[in-house]
Protein backbone atom coordinates (compact mmCIF):
# COMPACT_ATOMS: atom_id res chain seq x y z
CA UNK A 1 0.00 0.00 0.00
CA UNK A 2 1.47 3.18 -0.96
CA UNK A 3 2.01 6.04 1.84
CA UNK A 4 2.30 9.56 2.41
CA UNK A 5 5.80 10.86 3.34
CA UNK A 6 7.55 7.67 1.96
CA UNK A 7 9.84 6.43 -0.95
CA UNK A 8 7.09 4.19 -2.91
CA UNK A 9 7.11 2.28 -6.51
CA UNK A 10 4.56 3.60 -8.86
CA UNK A 11 3.14 2.40 -11.91
CA UNK A 12 2.98 5.42 -14.35
CA UNK A 13 -0.74 5.37 -16.06
CA UNK A 14 0.34 8.45 -18.60
CA UNK A 15 2.73 10.48 -19.94
CA UNK A 16 1.48 13.90 -20.48
CA UNK A 17 3.34 17.23 -21.46
CA UNK A 18 3.04 18.63 -17.85
CA UNK A 19 4.15 15.29 -16.47
CA UNK A 20 3.33 11.70 -15.83
CA UNK A 21 0.28 10.22 -14.46
CA UNK A 22 0.77 7.64 -11.61
CA UNK A 23 -1.32 4.40 -9.53
CA UNK A 24 -0.98 5.52 -5.87
CA UNK A 25 -3.55 2.72 -5.78
CA UNK A 26 -5.72 4.06 -2.39
CA UNK A 27 -4.35 7.65 -2.84
CA UNK A 28 -5.91 7.71 -6.18
CA UNK A 29 -3.84 9.58 -8.90
CA UNK A 30 -0.92 11.41 -8.15
CA UNK A 31 1.06 13.55 -10.28
CA UNK A 32 4.65 14.09 -11.45
CA UNK A 33 5.86 17.19 -12.68
CA UNK A 34 7.44 16.96 -16.04
CA UNK A 35 10.77 18.09 -15.01
CA UNK A 36 11.08 14.94 -13.24
CA UNK A 37 10.19 12.56 -15.27
CA UNK A 38 12.96 10.36 -16.17
CA UNK A 39 13.94 10.51 -20.21
CA UNK A 40 13.37 6.79 -20.23
CA UNK A 41 9.99 6.61 -18.43
CA UNK A 42 6.85 5.06 -20.34
CA UNK A 43 3.42 4.16 -19.72
CA UNK A 44 2.68 1.22 -17.23
CA UNK A 45 6.67 1.37 -16.37
CA UNK A 46 7.71 1.78 -12.47
CA UNK A 47 9.51 4.33 -10.64
CA UNK A 48 10.38 5.47 -7.29
CA UNK A 49 8.89 8.43 -6.07
CA UNK A 50 8.77 10.24 -2.82
CA UNK A 51 4.74 11.22 -2.46
CA UNK A 52 3.33 14.09 -0.70
CA UNK A 53 0.37 16.33 -0.70
CA UNK A 54 0.62 19.40 -2.17
CA UNK A 55 -0.45 23.09 -0.51
CA UNK A 56 -4.13 22.52 -2.45
CA UNK A 57 -4.46 18.85 -0.84
CA UNK A 58 -3.66 17.21 -4.01
CA UNK A 59 -1.11 13.54 -3.82
CA UNK A 60 2.07 15.17 -5.75
CA UNK A 61 5.28 13.13 -6.58
CA UNK A 62 8.82 13.92 -6.48
CA UNK A 63 11.96 11.84 -7.91
CA UNK A 64 14.46 13.80 -5.79
CA UNK A 65 16.33 12.80 -2.18
CA UNK A 66 14.09 14.41 1.09
CA UNK A 67 16.68 14.65 4.16
CA UNK A 68 13.92 12.38 5.91
CA UNK A 69 10.80 10.29 5.17
CA UNK A 70 8.40 9.68 7.71
CA UNK A 71 8.61 7.97 10.72
CA UNK A 72 12.52 9.67 10.78
CA UNK A 73 14.36 11.65 13.03
CA UNK A 74 16.59 14.12 11.64
CA UNK A 75 18.53 17.65 11.78
CA UNK A 76 16.40 20.06 9.81
CA UNK A 77 16.89 23.68 9.70
CA UNK A 78 13.57 26.34 10.04
CA UNK A 79 13.22 28.26 6.42
CA UNK A 80 10.09 30.36 7.64
CA UNK A 81 7.73 31.15 10.36
CA UNK A 82 4.28 32.35 9.92
CA UNK A 83 0.85 31.95 11.98
CA UNK A 84 0.60 28.88 11.27
CA UNK A 85 3.78 27.51 12.54
CA UNK A 86 7.52 26.81 11.41
CA UNK A 87 8.14 25.50 8.29
CA UNK A 88 11.69 23.27 7.61
CA UNK A 89 13.67 22.33 4.59
CA UNK A 90 13.06 18.57 3.69
CA UNK A 91 15.27 18.85 0.65
CA UNK A 92 12.57 18.99 -1.77
CA UNK A 93 10.01 21.43 -3.35
CA UNK A 94 7.24 20.75 -0.55
CA UNK A 95 8.62 22.33 3.11
CA UNK A 96 7.59 20.41 6.25
CA UNK A 97 4.99 22.08 9.23
CA UNK A 98 5.94 21.86 12.66
CA UNK A 99 2.63 23.38 13.93
CA UNK A 100 3.03 25.59 17.36
CA UNK A 101 1.65 22.95 19.57
CA UNK A 102 4.58 20.67 18.34
CA UNK A 103 7.33 23.30 19.20
CA UNK A 104 9.14 22.84 22.85
CA UNK A 105 10.91 25.28 22.96
CA UNK A 106 9.81 27.81 20.44
CA UNK A 107 11.50 27.67 16.78
CA UNK A 108 13.82 30.50 15.55
CA UNK A 109 13.80 30.83 11.63
CA UNK A 110 17.48 30.11 10.38
CA UNK A 111 18.67 27.48 13.49
CA UNK A 112 18.44 23.76 12.99
CA UNK A 113 16.68 21.49 15.30
CA UNK A 114 15.99 17.49 15.57
CA UNK A 115 12.58 16.82 14.27
CA UNK A 116 10.17 14.04 14.10
CA UNK A 117 8.96 13.59 10.71
CA UNK A 118 5.05 12.11 11.64
CA UNK A 119 1.34 12.23 9.54
CA UNK A 120 -1.24 13.93 10.60
CA UNK A 121 -3.93 11.16 11.38
CA UNK A 122 -6.67 13.79 10.69
CA UNK A 123 -5.95 15.61 8.06
CA UNK A 124 -3.16 13.10 5.96
CA UNK A 125 -0.48 16.05 6.03
CA UNK A 126 3.15 15.73 6.70
CA UNK A 127 4.33 17.34 9.93
CA UNK A 128 7.50 17.47 12.32
CA UNK A 129 7.63 17.50 15.91
CA UNK A 130 10.51 18.87 18.38
CA UNK A 131 8.49 16.80 21.28
CA UNK A 132 10.29 13.78 20.82
CA UNK A 133 9.38 12.40 24.07
CA UNK A 134 5.69 11.68 22.38
CA UNK A 135 7.73 9.16 20.02
CA UNK A 136 10.28 7.48 21.58
CA UNK A 137 10.10 4.23 24.16
CA UNK A 138 6.70 3.02 23.29
CA UNK A 139 7.63 -0.59 22.70
CA UNK A 140 9.92 -2.53 25.20
CA UNK A 141 13.86 -2.30 24.66
CA UNK A 142 14.49 -5.95 23.71
CA UNK A 143 18.23 -4.88 23.01
CA UNK A 144 20.89 -7.15 24.41
CA UNK A 145 24.31 -5.82 26.07
CA UNK A 146 27.18 -5.21 23.31
CA UNK A 147 24.80 -5.32 20.52
CA UNK A 148 25.51 -2.53 17.92
CA UNK A 149 22.55 -0.13 17.53
CA UNK A 150 22.31 3.49 15.20
CA UNK A 151 22.13 6.62 16.67
CA UNK A 152 21.43 10.21 16.61
CA UNK A 153 23.01 12.99 18.63
CA UNK A 154 20.07 14.69 20.55
CA UNK A 155 21.68 17.42 22.54
CA UNK A 156 24.45 17.36 25.82
CA UNK A 157 22.96 17.32 29.40
CA UNK A 158 25.03 17.27 33.04
CA UNK A 159 25.39 13.64 32.43
CA UNK A 160 26.31 13.55 29.19
CA UNK A 161 24.77 13.12 25.18
CA UNK A 162 21.04 12.34 24.68
CA UNK A 163 20.63 9.99 21.59
CA UNK A 164 17.81 8.24 19.69
CA UNK A 165 18.67 4.73 19.33
CA UNK A 166 17.54 2.79 16.37
CA UNK A 167 14.78 5.72 15.61
CA UNK A 168 12.97 4.09 18.72
CA UNK A 169 14.38 4.55 22.06
CA UNK A 170 16.20 7.68 24.20
CA UNK A 171 19.79 6.21 25.07
CA UNK A 172 22.68 8.57 26.73
CA UNK A 173 26.41 8.64 26.23
CA UNK A 174 27.92 9.59 29.78
CA UNK A 175 31.26 12.17 29.21
CA UNK A 176 33.74 9.42 30.08
CA UNK A 177 32.72 7.87 26.90
CA UNK A 178 33.05 10.37 25.23
CA UNK A 179 36.23 10.51 23.44
CA UNK A 180 35.04 12.62 19.89
CA UNK A 181 33.12 15.92 19.47
CA UNK A 182 29.56 15.32 19.32
CA UNK A 183 26.74 17.44 18.04
CA UNK A 184 22.84 17.15 17.70
CA UNK A 185 21.61 15.61 14.57
CA UNK A 186 24.65 13.27 14.76
CA UNK A 187 24.53 10.15 13.36
CA UNK A 188 27.00 6.93 13.60
CA UNK A 189 27.14 3.78 15.20
CA UNK A 190 27.25 2.36 19.07
CA UNK A 191 26.86 0.15 21.25
CA UNK A 192 24.30 -1.00 24.50
CA UNK A 193 26.56 -1.41 27.69
CA UNK A 194 23.40 -1.43 29.92
CA UNK A 195 19.94 -1.20 29.68
CA UNK A 196 18.33 0.34 32.61
CA UNK A 197 14.96 -0.62 34.31
CA UNK A 198 13.36 2.96 33.05
CA UNK A 199 13.83 0.82 29.51
CA UNK A 200 16.63 3.79 28.13
CA UNK A 201 19.74 2.73 27.40
CA UNK A 202 23.33 3.56 28.50
CA UNK A 203 25.33 3.80 25.25
CA UNK A 204 29.21 3.39 24.21
CA UNK A 205 31.08 4.61 20.94
CA UNK A 206 33.31 2.10 21.40
CA UNK A 207 33.50 -1.34 19.97
CA UNK A 208 33.43 -3.53 22.99
CA UNK A 209 36.18 -5.87 24.30
CA UNK A 210 39.37 -7.53 22.48
CA UNK A 211 37.46 -6.15 18.95
CA UNK A 212 38.06 -2.31 20.04
CA UNK A 213 41.64 -2.86 20.90
CA UNK A 214 42.13 -4.68 17.82
CA UNK A 215 40.78 -1.89 15.73
CA UNK A 216 42.40 0.88 18.14
CA UNK A 217 46.09 -1.10 17.74
CA UNK A 218 45.46 -1.13 14.07
CA UNK A 219 44.87 3.04 13.97
CA UNK A 220 47.99 2.80 16.50
CA UNK A 221 49.84 1.21 13.60
CA UNK A 222 48.91 3.40 10.74
CA UNK A 223 49.83 6.19 12.80
CA UNK A 224 52.85 4.90 13.08
CA UNK A 225 54.19 4.11 10.05
CA UNK A 226 52.72 7.50 8.98
CA UNK A 227 54.76 9.28 11.18
CA UNK A 228 57.92 7.71 10.47
CA UNK A 229 58.04 5.44 13.06
CA UNK A 230 57.75 7.14 16.06
CA UNK A 231 55.08 8.80 18.20
CA UNK A 232 55.12 11.68 20.99
CA UNK A 233 52.42 9.33 22.97
CA UNK A 234 53.73 6.98 25.61
CA UNK A 235 52.52 4.91 28.76
CA UNK A 236 53.00 8.14 30.72
CA UNK A 237 51.04 11.01 28.16
CA UNK A 238 48.29 13.75 28.92
CA UNK A 239 45.18 11.68 28.36
CA UNK A 240 43.81 14.45 26.41
CA UNK A 241 46.58 14.02 23.93
CA UNK A 242 45.64 10.85 23.58
CA UNK A 243 41.87 11.47 23.51
CA UNK A 244 42.18 14.24 20.37
CA UNK A 245 44.73 12.23 18.31
CA UNK A 246 42.92 8.55 18.92
CA UNK A 247 39.35 9.14 20.30
CA UNK A 248 39.45 7.36 22.63
CA UNK A 249 40.69 6.74 26.84
CA UNK A 250 43.92 6.48 27.83
CA UNK A 251 43.51 3.35 29.69
CA UNK A 252 42.31 1.86 26.00
CA UNK A 253 45.47 3.27 24.79
CA UNK A 254 48.02 1.65 27.12
CA UNK A 255 46.00 -1.94 26.22
CA UNK A 256 46.50 -1.58 22.93
CA UNK A 257 50.22 -0.70 22.97
CA UNK A 258 50.56 -3.17 25.14
CA UNK A 259 49.50 -5.63 23.24
CA UNK A 260 51.32 -4.16 20.18
CA UNK A 261 54.79 -4.69 22.61
CA UNK A 262 53.68 -8.40 23.30
CA UNK A 263 53.60 -9.24 19.84
CA UNK A 264 57.06 -7.35 19.29
CA UNK A 265 56.03 -4.85 17.05
CA UNK A 266 56.59 -1.67 19.33
CA UNK A 267 58.56 -0.27 21.67
CA UNK A 268 57.17 1.73 25.22
CA UNK A 269 58.71 4.79 26.37
CA UNK A 270 57.14 7.07 28.66
CA UNK A 271 56.68 9.91 26.71
CA UNK A 272 56.99 8.16 22.86
CA UNK A 273 56.62 4.70 21.38
CA UNK A 274 58.06 3.62 17.96
CA UNK A 275 58.49 0.80 15.96
CA UNK A 276 60.39 -2.07 16.14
Amino acid sequence: MPSLGKFNSLTITELAPEGAYLDGLELGEVFLPHAEVPADASANSVISVFVYLDSKGVATATTKQPHAQVGDFCLLRVKEINSTGAFVDIGIDKDLLVPFNEQGPKLEQGRSYLIHFYLDKASGRMCGSTKLNKFLDKTPANYIPLQEVDLIIAGKTDLGYKTVVNQSHWGIIYHDQVFRPLFPGQKFKGFVRKIREDNKLDITLEKPGMEKIDSLSQKILDELNKQNGFLALGDKSDPEKIKKLFATSKANYKKAIGGLYKQGLIEIEATHISLK
